[in-house]
């Protein structure tokens, strides 16, 4: 949060696209095929790169609070004859904006069209790292040596006083190789043996990790992503010492989730990003997953979009 003065404090946005369509900047007022200039305060602030392509801060209003500008008509019909023709009407469909329309890849669309397009693009692009994501997946798939490593945690409530949420208490950590046969499945006790909440079955974590580690030393193990972050975090609250989990050759520690972002290939609209997919949450899902990718039928290209009957 920004603050004008002590006393109204106004939001900060880090980007044009995540603003809400009321707020707009004194030269976008200007902008207007109908100018206008702003008619209350400051209501937000962004700090992003403006049109020069240099970054500041601006100063937002709400379009919904603005006056017209002191132009008369006579002046707003002359100011249109000086625009080069054509510049208020979009390329692709033929709106009128109130904008200005936007240069892209030499053409002047407006901004729904100009969303399209880079979406298109983003897509476009999208659909060549999912063949590169295919490829990766069956790679990994064809590895004897492979041990696919989930791990789920079990934690107790918040920290009713604070809100905070607590360190897990246990952890249920499986271990499967390619064919889906089980490698490791052992539950691990995270805090001393008087602290509530650990299943019944969870064992001292010492040994287990011992054995855990020898099971997985000549291994490519593939995680979903950075999920032994909580459990290392956990052996050294409670000072277990301990051998490496995963192999020291780091080319031998693989994730999957950047993978199967790139194979789903599937674009936000609104950001134009890739959607961050769910984790599958257990190993033998995490090893379905990744049979579904290696032998997904490849995309050779983009269709373009029909109209509906």
């Amino acid at each position: 949060m920004t603050t004008l003065d002590s006393t109204k404090p106004v939001p900060s946005y880090t980007g044009w696209g995540d603003l809400p369509a009321h707020l707009v900047t004194k030269t976008q007022l200007a902008d207007l095929d109908l100018p206008r200039r702003p008619g209350g305060p400051v209501r937000a602030r962004i700090t992003a790169k403006g049109p020069s392509g240099r970054r500041g801060t601006f100063d937002l209003y709400d379009i919904r609070e603005s006056v017209p500008s002191s132009a008369t008509t006579s002046q707003l019909a002359a100011a249109a004859a000086r625009r080069t023709p054509g510049t208020r009407v979009c390329e692709q469909c033929g709106a009128h904006p109130e904008t200005p329309c936007a240069q892209v890849d030499g053409r002047l669309l407006c901004r729904t069209c100009a969303h399209i397009h880079q979406l298109r693009r983003a897509q476009k692009q999208a659909t060549a790292q999912a063949t590169q994501a295919r490829e990766r997946a069956a790679r990994l798939l064809a590895d004897q040596r492979l041990a696919v490593l989930a791990v789920t945690y079990t934690h107790r409530p918040a920290d009713p006083a604070t809100g905070k949420a607590r360190p897990p208490v246990a952890a249920h950590i499986t271990a499967l190789d390619r064919t889906g046969a089980t490698l490791y499945d052992r539950t691990l006790r995270l805090t001393g043996p008087r602290t509530p909440g650990a299943p019944a079955d969870a064992v001292a974590p010492g040994p287990a990790i011992a054995d855990l580690g020898d099971r997985l030393a000549t291994r490519t193990v593939l995680l979903w992503d950075d999920e032994l972050t909580p459990l290392h975090d956990a052996l050294r609250r409670l000072k277990v010492q301990h051998e490496p989990i995963l192999p020291t050759d780091h080319q031998r520690v693989q994730h999957l989730n950047t993978t199967v972002t790139r194979w789903r290939a599937d674009v936000d609209p609104a950001t134009g990003h890739h959607r961050i997919p769910t984790p599958p949450g257990t190993a033998n899902r995490l090893l379905y997953l990744l049979n579904q990718v290696a032998t997904a039928e490849p995309v050779h290209h983009l269709g373009e979009l029909r109209p509906a009957p």
